[in-house]
């Protein structure tokens, strides 16, 4: 593709796809690993959430960080501390010496230092390819994303599986550290710096940047409560339910393999098709979302639901694809990162909520009542939302340098 001709687009991508094979690795090895210690699925939850409210805390820090310095050195930075915090927590597992709160703690500090990553290198592709590049670049953000998730999920349950999760969070570790090695080779024009002297004045101009388009504001909102509502419990009551009745970390393997390669799929189709309403395509996708939960309530079989997964992998992959290709072409280059911060943070919010309630709440009233919940509450959201006009209406994603035309607000 001509986008893979940009040599640093090129060091971007290679980076982006060795370091998400390794984050892949992760999940599955800290579901487990906390199961080992405590046997509980509300720690699970716990665990997932002090990585993600660390990570919400300081996102909003990152998207100023990294419109204020160069977007390839904060990543670098970024990669560089999640490789010390991920070494120190697989060494603690290899060896049997963690705790409960030491982990907690790690994955608070690597969702700290994540936060950074994020609006830095959403700020930093268009950098790296020309506007009418954006959206295929974008579409192989995400087949490197993706791609790496199909074989980092297989391979995080079949290390879990056979030597322990200490060593796929050592091998995440030395995924970084490639990582590091690639963005330091990549070599751009200098970059604008912004202006405003004071930190809460960036944050108030990015804040502006977010909110004066409705569809941002609403759907960052809408994706908040659907992390919060049918995203966490599926996640968190999942491995406990694979660990009960099926196979363990190796029947949950299976599930994330068939969400990622429904992500892959989601993704190469995100670099070609350009649909005439692309914010009411993404609502109306991701309303297959809700069958992975309907099937994990039903305790289907592992086939059943590892496909439903993949359905929801694609319009997640898809969806995220065209939302960012439209934010990146509607808002100002200077703000990108800002605006991107706080999608993210916005988007998130609840997350951490979600993660530490899904087992109290499926104690306290069942857990196929808790998925079933979430699925039902995934169709309503979506109808009301795509009935608003400015997510019905959006048209094709404008071209950054034609000022003239402006998407729907």
């Amino acid at each position: 593709m001509s986008v893979l001709r940009q040599a640093n687009f090129r060091l971007l991508f290679a980076a982006r796809t060795i370091s998400f094979f390794g984050s892949n690795l992760v999940p599955i090895a800290v579901a487990f690993a906390v199961l080992d210690l405590t046997g509980s699925a509300t720690d699970v939850g716990l665990a997932f959430a002090a990585r993600t409210l660390a990570q919400i805390a300081t996102l909003l820090a990152g998207g100023v960080i990294a419109d204020r310095f160069p977007r390839r050195l904060v990543m670098i930075g970024s990669d560089t501390a999640s490789a010390i915090v991920q070494l120190v927590l697989g060494v603690l597992l290899v060896t049997g010496s963690a705790t409960l709160w030491e982990l907690l703690a790690l994955q608070a500090l690597a969702g700290a230092s994540f936060a950074f990553f994020t609006p830095a290198s959403s700020g930093l592709v268009p950098q790296t390819v020309p506007p009418e590049s954006l959206q295929a670049a974008n579409g192989l953000m995400s087949v490197a994303r993706y791609s790496a998730y199909v074989v980092g999920a297989a391979a995080g349950g079949a290390l879990v599986a056979t030597i322990g999760a200490g060593w796929a969070i050592v091998g995440d570790a030395v995924t970084f550290a490639v990582s590091v090695g690639l963005l330091a080779r990549m070599r751009l024009a200098a970059e604008p710096r912004m202006h405003a002297p004071r930190f809460v004045r960036e944050l108030a101009e990015g804040w502006q940047a977010f909110t004066e388009h409705t569809w941002v504001w609403l759907l960052t909102l809408w994706i908040a409560l659907y992390f919060l509502i049918s995203y966490a419990p599926f996640f968190v009551l999942g491995p406990y339910v694979a660990k009960q009745s099926m196979h363990g970390a190796a029947g949950w393997a299976t599930v994330l393999t068939g969400e990622a390669v429904g992500s892959l799929a989601g993704a190469l189709a995100g670099i070609r098709l350009k649909p005439a309403r692309p914010l009411l395509t993404i609502g109306l996708v991701f309303l297959v979302s809700g069958l992975q939960l309907v099937l994990l309530a039903a305790h289907a079989p592992l086939a059943l639901i590892a496909i439903a997964a993949a359905f929801a992998g694609f319009a997640f992959a898809f969806g995220g694809v065209i939302f960012e290709t439209a934010v990146q072409a509607g808002i100002e280059r200077s703000k990108l990162s800002r605006v991107s911060a706080y999608n993210w943070v916005g988007a998130m919010v609840f997350l951490p909520a979600g993660y530490a309630i899904a087992g109290p709440v499926a104690s306290a009233i069942g857990i196929s009542t808790t998925l079933w919940i979430g699925a039902a509450w995934l169709v309503a959201s979506t109808a009301a939302v795509v009935t608003v006009r400015s997510v019905r209406d959006y048209g094709s994603p404008p071209k950054p340098e034609l000022s003239s035309a402006v998407p729907v607000k």
